[in-house]
Order: C-alpha cells, then structure tokens, then sequence
C-alpha cells in the first residue's frame, strides 16, 4: 500500500498532547491522535496538495471494484484541499456521492483505491490498487493489533511480506482486542499506513531460514550419506524452537523456510532464496544459513585459494574438482558453476536482518573456519563495526565430518548437527542472539561434545562477531570510555550539537517513469526513495521533501527555496534515485533525467535535463554550511569534473575513537562542506530487481539503521563510503558498484558530513 504515515511540523506539541491523552483517557486519546496526526487538512496552505482518503458511496463502486465485493471502498485523494466547493455536486462531507462526475473533475487526484472487506463488524482484509485498478497490496487483519501485508509486482508475485504490529506504534497500553479494532478502523481511514521505517521498526520479528543439503553430486565423490537429513533437521529444529521462543505466536506465519535438497539445490535455487530473502526481510528479522555438502579450495586461473560451495549440478562435474585442494580452474567455469564464499557474502550483504546465524560443516580446510569469519566481516572489523550485524558462526576448527558416535551409539548426523539439535529443551538456539544468554548455550551445545567424546575434542567453534569487534576494539581502539559516543547522549554532547547544527532539510528525488522515448521505466527509484526519506525523518530529524515522478521545473523551484529559507548551520540533503546520462563529447557533464525530460533525439543539447554542473552551482550557493549529494543514477560519479580529466578523487574513511566524538564535531560541524556520493563513477547504475533496493540504496539504508551504534553513535558519508567501497569489490556482475566521493564548490578540505541520530517522531512533507 502506497502506505507512509505523514506527521507535520508542530510535532513536538502534538507528542506532549498525545502523553497528556494517553495518561488520562487511554483509548479515546489514542483515537484522537490518530486522526490529528494524519489530518490532512493540518497543512491546509494555499496551493498546497492534501493527501487523505474520501468514502466512495457504495451505490457508485466503479465495475473493476465490483468484482471483488468489498464492503468499502476509501478514495486515496492526492490533490487540492479546497473540497468544499464540490459539495452537493458530487461530496457529501468526505463521501462521494457521484463518481462519473468527481472521476471528470478530479480524475488526476485519485491515486488509488482501498478495498474493504468485513465479516460480522470485523475488518478481514485490506486491498490496495492502483488507479488503474492493479493490486498493489494486500493485508489480512490477524488480531492482536497485528497486520499480515503482501506486497505485490505487476504480476501479482509477492515482492515483500510482513507482520505490521500496528498497536506497538500507536500505543503502549495493554493489548484490548475492542482497543485494537478501533484503532485498525481508523487507521485504515487514512491516506498511508505506514511507511519503510515503521516496515522496520514495527513488524513482528521473523525467521528466514535457508538450508541446503546435498548428498551425492554427479562425476564426482559424495559429500556423505547425511547431508540431506541434517539439512531438514537444521530447519525442523529451528522451526520448533522458535515456536517455542515466540511463544507459539503465528510461528508458522513468522518462520519463512527455504529447504533446498539434492536435484532442488541448484546454484540457481540458492541465489534466487538469498535474493527473495533480501527483499522481504527487516532489519528485526533473523537470518539462518546452512549448507550441508561438498565444498573444496579452488584456485581461479592461478589466483588465490577460495573455498567453493558446491551446488547441485545437473550436468554433472569434471573429475578434477575432486582432486584435492588448490586445484586451479578457469574463474568462468568457478563463477558460472559453484558458489564461492565470497559470492555467497555478496548476497548476504543485503539481507538487511541484524541477527544472522550460520552453520555449516562443509569445510574443505584447516583454515576454513578463518575464511569464512574473514570473509563474512569483508575483511574489514571497522566495516563490520557499521553495520553492526550480531552474526553467531559455527563451524568446523578442521575437515567437517559427515557423521559422529556419542559413546558406543554411532549417530546418523553431522557432529554439529547432532550437538546443536540435542539442545536442552529448557534451551533456546534463538538465544544465541542475546548477550546475556549466548555463553550459557554455546556452552550447553559444546558440553554435548565433550559428553559424547568420540574423536578428539574442540572440533567446533561457536563465534560471536560482536563480541569478536568488542574485544577488537578494546585492544586496537580508545580504551578510556566504556560509552558510545551518542549513545548515552551526555549533556555536554547535546549543548556542542545545538550550539552547532541547525535544521536539516532533505529533497528526496525517485523517478520510475519517464515521458521521453528511450528512457525505459524503472523498478525501485520511488521505493529506495521512500525508503531514504523515511529513514532520513525518523531517525536523523530531517524534513523531508519527497518528489515522486515529478518534472525538472518542480525539482529546480524546491532547490530555489532551499536557498531562501536554508541558514548557516543548516544541513541540506539531496538525493536522486533514476535515471542518468552523461554527454562527454560536446558537453562534458553529467545530467539528472527528469519525469518529463525528452529524448536525446528531441533534445541533443540536454535543456530539459538537469545539468550536473547547474546542480553544482546551485547548491553550492545555498547558506547551509552543510551540502551532501546523494546520486543513485547512471553515470553519477560525473557529478565530479574531475571525472572527465580522467581524475579519481576518493574520501578516505576515518576511524573515529569513542573518545574524540566530541571534538570531531565540534572540529568538522562549523566546516563548510560541499560533498557528494554516488553509486557508480561513469558507468551505468544497477537498478535491482522489482520491489528490491538498488545495492547502493540497500546498503545506505543499512548504515542509516544502525545509527551508529556498532560504532561512535553518529554516521558520517566517509562511513557510507567505507561500507560501499568495500562493497564494490564485489565479484557479482548484478551486485556491483562503484561508488565514488569528492567535494565540489566552495569546501574546506578536512570537512565531512555527519548524521546525527535523534530521537523523535515524524515531520516529513510530501510534494
């Protein structure tokens, strides 16, 4: 559902009523506010758009909505908010009264449909449409104040699902099922339902869990006789026990299992999972892997040694795979054949899911355990530290084994298998997760070793990473302050950050569709920059501008008042996702395409098209002290001039100490800094599959999220960068970027960029 929750500029006050209410009057507060933070009619300036719902009276349901009977239908209105002139022509108050008539005036406005369906007074299901009649959405009233969404392509495949805990939004108060019908009641009423931070912040834990198992490969030696079995263990066991760690609460909704066995686990069944688990996992989710199967050292053309998995390969395998580690291939036949751990991190790297536990006893080496840690953490714990996942290893110190005794009892499974499976029932693997908890289970999984004594002992390790970068820390870092920067907020930090920051304002750009010819529609611009905005508002404090499809005047008018209304220790934001293009011959620049831009045929000198080099100028005349350009386009590093002298200027990452956080803000803050970041230098941008990030957007919303709370508790660009440089080292063709840094205009050389994570509701605009 277009589904984003917009709250308005006295946002403060209207937080201090809400406590206020919900102190003294509980359900008829929460009721209230509601409806006074979605009003729409709050913005009621003259010229300003509306966003809110209108009731279409049944008698006049359009025949594309007969069809499916419900029993309302909501008009998503998004247009002018002077209404009251239509009624009695075809409004009566927020109903529609005539649809022919308010379709022939109004038509442009109607950005979609919302289907109701009711059984006994109780919500059912929710549908979204288009207003072209294409469902978008659909949700399923569970109880409990809780939401099942599926969100749909043009072909009705579900391109995301989750659980939205609506009530945990909206309330604190003990969950009354009559409380949480109210509440839907009015929600639904409303022109969006929540947006990508609430997709985050508010949907109900759930597990993704892949597990993959292969007993015997053609051409070549089996991996063991117990794969399979392990394999289905792994997902049976965890499926259980997380039944039992939720409570028992919708477990089977909640746990999303991917069991891919022998001929089913092909390299394309195991990419195809990883990439469906990356657009529809959250952030609170958990992520599981396991691979149960061959695997050996292989070298490509020569280069360094890598540990392949491999996957089921119907044509079968040369002979030579088995002959040993180290044996040297052609890298096409490795890429296009097997999985390497480096192939496998890049697609892991965009499950966004904080908690990831993997398990595998496929090691080929002595110094598998090493390369899988390694490689997992991109070689980089300053890198890891950003993204703070929670990430538990487990794998072999040596060779994994196929099978394993436990006195004089020979058991059918892999050694760590049987040790993880054979839990205490008064355990939970789930709690491997928590800090508190982890050491009593990995110590209750690895007593059932030494218990067993069938081979010699430690042939496992359980690996935190985050106590791995803790302890790293300790050693390499700042080793005076057990605080995290921003974390506990002290006061002298506040006074330093409002004596130097002032308001943060962010245009956010996405354009899918475009007018001229030659200009293909995308997939994801709209949706990365929803997601950026949201993310931008609710967790760094800005106001947002969000610009939909909009024409290159509209975008140029919003930076023009930036210039208006911006003072010096403002912060300024603008991001593009879309389309680019570039002209090195007779303009030497980069461009921006626009909704409306024309085709290169119409418009060879690019005048309907925004020229990087006016962009420039523009901002760089813009009072705030603080200018960052973010571009998710095509040929986006030409922003930098330099890039047309064959000239390649990178921002360096700079590790900052817990205890010089301070004195980096008071340092950079007062800085004039005029920066920008792109996803790719002069090359084409990836744009993702449908209902999917672009990996450059992924990866951005990745290190917002975290608000840096694996680091220094506030996120600067070189951070951004440092997370996508490494990133870019990606062997993946579909993955890849190349992000690139500099500055521009008037900016002083040490200058940086900083976010500053706040905590406080909403006040994005939309335009």
């Amino acid at each position: 559902m277009i589904l984003t929750d917009w709250l308005y500029k006295d946002t403060f006050k209207k937080i201090a009523i809400m406590k206020f209410f919900l102190n003294q009057k509980k359900l008829l507060a929460i009721l209230l506010i509601i409806g006074f933070f979605f009003s729409s009619e709050l913005l009621g300036n003259p010229g300003v758009a509306v966003k809110k719902t209108l009731v279409l009276d049944k008698a006049q349901f359009p025949a594309a909505l007969k069809l499916y009977s419900p029993s309302n239908v909501y008009i998503l209105y998004g247009g002018t908010p002077f209404l009251s002139k239509y009624e009695g022509v075809f409004l009566r108050s927020d109903t529609i009264t005539n649809f022919k008539k308010f379709s022939d005036s109004l038509k442009q406005n109607i950005d979609g449909f919302r289907l109701i369906f009711e059984s006994k007074g109780k919500v059912d299901s929710v549908w979204q449409l288009t207003s072209g009649f294409s469902i978008t959405d659909k949700a399923y009233n569970l109880g409990s104040g809780l939401l099942k969404t599926l969100v749909l392509d043009k072909k009705g495949t579900i391109t995301d699902e989750f659980i939205y805990n609506y009530m945990k939004k909206y309330t604190s108060l003990p969950l009354v099922e009559e409380t949480a019908k109210k509440i839907l009641v009015s929600l639904l009423r409303e022109y969006e339902v929540y947006n990508a931070y609430d997709r985050n912040n508010y949907s109900v834990n759930a597990v993704w869990s892949l597990s993959i198992g292969i007993n015997d490969y053609k051409g070549i030696q089996s991996a063991g006789v117990n794969c399979q079995s392990d394999a289905q263990s792994y997902n049976d066991f965890l499926k259980k026990k997380f039944t039992q760690f939720s409570g028992g609460m919708m477990a089977g909704t909640l746990f999303n299992e991917y069991v891919l066995l022998g001929n089913k686990a092909t390299k394309g069944a195991i990419i195809e999972a990883l990439k469906d688990i990356a657009s529809k996992a959250s952030s609170k989710d958990y992520f599981i892997f396991n691979f149960s199967g061959l695997s050996s050292v292989l070298t490509a053309d020569s280069a360094s040694p890598v540990t392949y998995f491999y996957p089921y390969n119907e044509k079968g395998y040369p002979k030579q795979l088995g002959e040993g580690v180290a044996t040297s291939l052609k890298s096409a036949f490795l890429n296009e054949q097997l999985i390497s751990l480096v192939t496998l991190q890049e697609y892991i790297q965009q499950i966004p899911a904080v908690n990831q536990l993997f398990i595998s006893e496929a090691g080929p080496s002595e110094k598998f355990k090493t390369e899988f840690i390694r490689i997992l953490m991109q070689n980089s714990p300053a890198v890891a530290s950003l993204l703070n996942k929670n990430r538990v290893i487990i794998v072999p110190n040596s060779i994994g084994r196929d099978d394993v005794s436990c006195g004089d009892k020979r058991i059918g499974k892999g050694p760590i298998n049987y040790f993880i499976t054979s839990l205490d029932s008064a355990e939970n693997v789930y709690d491997l997760f928590n800090e508190e908890k982890c050491k009593q289970v990995a110590y209750k999984i690895k007593s059932r070793e030494y218990v067993c004594n069938s081979f010699y002992s430690n042939y496992f390790e359980i690996f935190f990473e985050k106590q791995f970068l803790r302890d790293y820390n300790e050693i390499f870092g700042d080793s005076e302050s057990q605080t995290r920067g921003m974390k506990v907020k002290p006061k002298e930090l506040q006074e330093t950050i409002a004596n130097l920051t002032g308001k943060h304002y962010a245009l956010v750009v996405g354009t899918d569709t475009y007018k001229g010819k030659g200009w293909k529609k995308l997939s994801n611009p709209i949706k990365d920059a929803r997601a950026v905005a949201d993310e931008l508002t609710n967790s760094y404090g800005f106001t947002v501008q969000l610009m939909e499809d909009k024409p290159m005047d509209t975008i140029y008018k919003a930076i023009r008042e930036y210039y208006r209304i911006a003072q010096p220790n403002d912060q300024l934001v603008v991001y593009f996702a879309g389309h680019g293009d570039v002209d090195d011959e007779l303009l030497d620049d980069g461009f921006i395409v626009c909704n409306d831009s024309k085709s290169l045929e119409d418009d060879p000198v690019r005048n309907t098209y925004i020229p990087y080099n006016k962009l420039q100028k523009m901002l760089n005349n813009i009072p705030a002290k603080q200018v960052l350009v973010l571009l998710d386009v095509c040929h986006g590093g030409t922003f930098d001039a330099k890039a047309f002298d064959n000239e390649k200027r990178e921002g360096e990452f700079n590790n900052i100490s817990n205890r010089n956080v301070l004195q980096f803000l008071k340092d950079k803050l007062p800085l004039q800094t005029r920066k920008f970041l792109s996803s790719v230098g002069s090359e084409p941008a990836f744009d993702g599959k449908a209902g999917r990030h672009s990996p450059f957007a992924n990866l951005l919303l990745q290190v917002l999220r975290e608000k840096g709370s694996g680091s220094n508790g506030i996120v600067t660009l070189s951070d951004i960068n440092a997370v996508l440089q490494t990133a870019s080292l990606n062997e993946t063709a579909a993955l890849k970027i190349s992000p690139h840094m500099a500055d521009f205009g008037k900016v002083d050389a040490f200058s940086e960029f900083i976010f500053i994570p706040v905590e406080r509701p909403s006040t994005a605009t939309k335009e």
